[in-house]
Parts: structure tokens; C-alpha cells; sequence
């Protein structure tokens, strides 16, 4: 057999050594024995037994072998009990505001889950000691009366330190740790921004990244977020980004206000009312068309809707994959469905920030109340605009 204290070495075991209740000892078990050296000097075991299995409840340390922050979980081994792998889940971690890394040590309490696994919850990160720093030796001091060098001169250091930046870049920030910082800036508009680390560092976020459905982010904010692996020469970028104080909304797929009703209800009677009255004034000049307009209303609602849904829940993982592409928006928009998509927008929060889109849609409302006037009023005698017509 081979033990864990003593490496690869081998230790002599033999029937005679075995506990009266380990008869059957299997390649693989996992056992605990005395150490003795016999006259040839071989290491041989003594009172073999098994070790005791694990148990329901029980408090356990172990050690984590793999952490998926994508999945916010991950597996580790038991110090002594390492047959069987325990698992680990972000929402059993009693802080949330850190993800264990690989090789530290968690503390919880075993349950058996519905599958025959073992998983820990009410689980705590045990600290790894940290390193002790380097020493840094003593500079010499300056002879009195010696000349300063032009090393030593300001414009130099600055130099220096130039060329020290330019060859030693920023170190990578840690990609399985909460992380904290402030947004220095944001593009409305174009939907990214960046965040100063505490590491003075600047990193790129982009509107998917921003962990909300009904607020955008603003500079100044202080914020948590976790980021990408570094890949080469690509820079890091935010993957995820919570206001500070949200930092347990970091390790769940929907976003923190995701149950919330936020609805503005002066935004929405006023876009309410202004389609009403709208398919109204339609109305009292065509039915056939109004009735027409308000189908078109009611399929841009549910499509607005499908695309805020698939935004909320897709976000970071198929990136666009199953999004309403914003020309289908104002297709449907411009045939007549504008009221029910501004209805949508109200309600749903949803391509109320991004500028161009609210630029065209308005546009998009604009060309279908002019091509209604020009048909049902200013040619009120064409033989379309008269089938149309009460």
C-alpha cells in the first residue's frame, strides 16, 4: 500500500495486521494503521482499519480541487476521506461577496443529496496563510557632499518609471474573485463603459454585462463584478457587474431586480393614452384599418416582450442568439404596430436607453402617421383609401 504522509514509499501489509472487523481489505479503500519497522527495516502497517465513512451532518474540512464560476460551483476532497468527491455550490457559501479558489480549505456540514453525492453546505473559506513578503533591501544612503547623479534628478525618475510601466504591465486581475471598483465612465449611446479598479486599473464593461433590467449604469457608481481569464494579449473586460451592496445577485443567471415591478406610471398612461387616442382617431375614418393597426400593435407587444425575456435570461451566455433583430422591431413598427411597441417599451423597460434605436423608432412612428393621413384624408378619393374609409 502507498500512504499519504510518506509519499511513494510502500508499506509492507499483511493479513495478520488486519482489525478483527477489516477482514476483506479491497485495492483502493481508504484505511487508517499504525507505522512500525521490522528487523529487515521495512515499514510495515499495524491494527489496519477502515476509515470511518462519511456522515449526515457531520462538519467537515475540504480541500477544493475545481471551482466553476460560470456554474458557481465546483468539488473538493475530504482531508482524510478522499474516496468520494463533495460538492460545492456558490449559494450554500456563507460570504458571498468571494469565490473560493483552488487548493484553499473549506469548513461545513455533509448532506446526501437526492442523487447519492455528497455536498457541503453552510460552507466557510478557510484562509490560506499568507506569504510572507519579500524583504526589500536597504537602500544606500547618499554621501554628504557628494553630487547627485542624474539618475536621481526628477526628470529622469519620471522616466524610469515610464519605461518600468511600459515593460511591466499591470498584473491580471484574479477571474473567480468578487472584485470592487468605480465606473469612471459610460457611453450612453454606444452601451459600454470603464471601471477603476483598486488596483488603479481600467476595465471595459458593456451594457449586457450590467447586471439590471430596469437601470443603466451611471459614473461615479461603485460597483462589484467579476471578470474574464486574461487570453493572450486580449484584454480583461467585466462579465458581470452589480451595484456594491447586490454582490449576491453576482452568482445567480437573473438579474437583481429581475422580480421587481418597475413600471413609470406617468410614462406609461401617457404612451398608453397617446396609442389610444391614435387608433381612436384611425377609427373614426377606418375600422378596416384601426382594426388592422391593432393587430399590429398587439404582435409588436408580445415581440418586444419575447426579446426583453430573452435578453433577461440569455445575456452572457448565446450572447444575441434568439434576439428580435431591431429592423423586425421597426418593420413592424412602421406597418401600424407602434402604439402596442410603445406600450411595450413602457411596461417591459426595455430599448428605452440606446439613442439610435429610440432616434429610428420615432422616426418609424412618424412615417406611419403620415402615410395614414396621406390615405385616409389627403387621398380620401383613391379607390383603396374609399374601401378603406367608414
Amino acid at each position: 500500500m502507498v500512504s499519504d504522509d510518506h509519499g511513494a514509499q510502500r508499506i509492507l501489509l499483511e493479513a495478520s495486521s488486519l482489525n478483527q472487523h477489516y477482514p476483506l481489505p479491497k485495492s483502493g479503500d481508504r484505511i487508517s494503521f499504525c507505522l512500525h519497522q521490522d528487523a529487515k527495516n521495512r515499514l510495515r502497517a499495524q491494527n489496519v482499519s477502515p476509515l470511518p465513512p462519511l456522515k449526515e451532518n457531520e462538519r467537515v474540512e475540504v480541500v477544493l480541487a475545481e471551482w466553476n464560476f460560470q456554474q458557481n460551483g465546483g468539488y473538493g476532497i475530504h482531508q482524510v476521506q478522499r474516496s468520494s468527491p463533495i460538492f460545492i455550490l456558490g449559494q450554500f457559501l456563507n460570504d458571498q461577496t468571494r469565490v473560493p479558489e483552488s487548493g484553499e480549505v473549506l469548513e461545513g456540514r455533509l448532506v446526501k443529496h437526492g442523487n447519492g453525492q455528497w455536498l457541503l453546505v453552510e460552507a466557510d473559506i478557510i484562509d490560506r496563510p499568507s506569504e510572507t513578503e519579500p524583504a526589500i533591501p536597504p537602500q544606500p544612503a547618499a554621501v554628504a557632499g557628494e553630487p547627485e547623479s542624474g539618475a536621481g534628478s526628477p526628470e529622469m525618475q519620471a522616466e524610469n518609471q515610464a519605461g518600468a510601466r511600459r515593460h511591466n504591465p499591470p498584473a491580471a486581475l484574479p477571474a473567480n474573485r468578487v472584485l470592487n471598483g468605480e465606473i469612471i465612465s459610460w457611453d450612453n449611446e454606444k452601451g459600454y463603459g470603464f471601471i477603476r479598479t483598486a488596483q488603479q486599473q481600467s476595465l471595459f464593461f458593456h451594457i449586457s454585462a450590467f447586471h439590471y433590467t430596469s437601470q443603466r449604469p451611471q459614473t461615479g457608481q461603485q460597483v462589484s463584478f467579476y471578470c474574464n481569464r486574461p487570453a493572450g494579449s486580449e484584454p480583461q473586460k467585466a462579465l458581470k457587474v452589480v451595484l456594491s451592496g447586490h454582490e449576491a445577485a453576482l452568482f445567480s443567471d437573473r438579474p437583481y431586480d429581475y422580480h421587481e415591478v418597475n413600471l413609470n406610471m406617468r410614462k406609461l398612461l401617457y404612451y398608453g393614452l397617446s396609442g389610444a387616442l391614435y387608433l381612436l382617431a384611425v377609427n373614426y375614418y377606418s375600422t378596416k384599418l384601426a382594426v388592422f393597426y391593432l393587430l399590429s400593435s398587439a404582435a409588436a407587444f408580445w415581440l418586444y416582450r419575447s426579446d426583453k425575456q430573452t435578453a433577461v435570461t440569455q445575456t452572457g451566455k448565446t450572447g444575441y442568439l434568439g434576439r428580435v433583430p431591431e429592423k423586425k422591431l421597426h418593420q413592424i413598427g412602421l406597418i401600424g404596430g407602434w402604439p402596442g411597441a410603445l406600450l411595450a417599451r413602457s411596461i417591459f423597460n426595455h430599448k428605452t436607453g440606446k439613442a439610435s434605436f429610440i432616434r429610428v423608432f420615432w422616426l418609424v412612428a412618424a412615417t406611419n402617421i403620415a402615410i395614414t393621413y396621406l390615405l385616409l384624408i389627403h387621398y380620401a378619393d383613391n379607390p383603396f383609401a374609399l374601401w378603406l374609409k367608414n
